[in-house]
């Protein structure tokens, strides 16, 4: 099972955003780690920008299993039906989710609190990357 991290950021909201993801397998063991600019964006979207680039990447590791965690309740709780989308661009970015998580033969949807280890490594690699754009 892949255990996969992501994070999104953005300063201001919207305001310049960024995501990332780290990707450990069943040992723990860091097998990834990815982060991108996105140019100027709100937070939800940095947030689920990042779920959609790991779940891209994860099917080249061959593992049908994945554990997805973010401190994003809004995602985590839109994407396990637990919250309505009210937002028709959050509406696009969830079905791109549920299209890419099909792939797989499970996913499981954590949220875990922004102090998690692996979230705040997802954190840091946001803002410096937020820092190498001068922002």
């Amino acid at each position: 099972m892949l255990k996969i991290s992501t994070d999104g950021a953005s300063r201001g909201n919207p305001g310049a955003a960024a995501c990332s993801y780290i990707i450990k397998d069943e040992n723990g063991t860091l097998i990834e780690s990815y982060v991108e600019f996105l140019g100027e964006t709100t937070n939800n979207v940095a947030e689920y920008t990042a779920i959609i680039r790991a779940l891209t990447k994860a099917h080249l590791y061959s593992d049908p299993y994945l554990t997805i965690y973010s401190d994003s309740q809004l995602a985590i709780r839109q994407i396990t039906g637990l919250y309505k989308i009210h937002k028709p661009h959050l509406q696009n970015l969830y079905t791109e989710v549920k299209k890419l998580s099909a792939q797989y033969q499970h996913v499981s949807w954590e949220h875990v609190p922004r102090t998690n280890p692996d979230i705040a490594l997802c954190d840091r690699l946001c803002n410096e990357e937020l820092d190498r754009h001068r922002i």
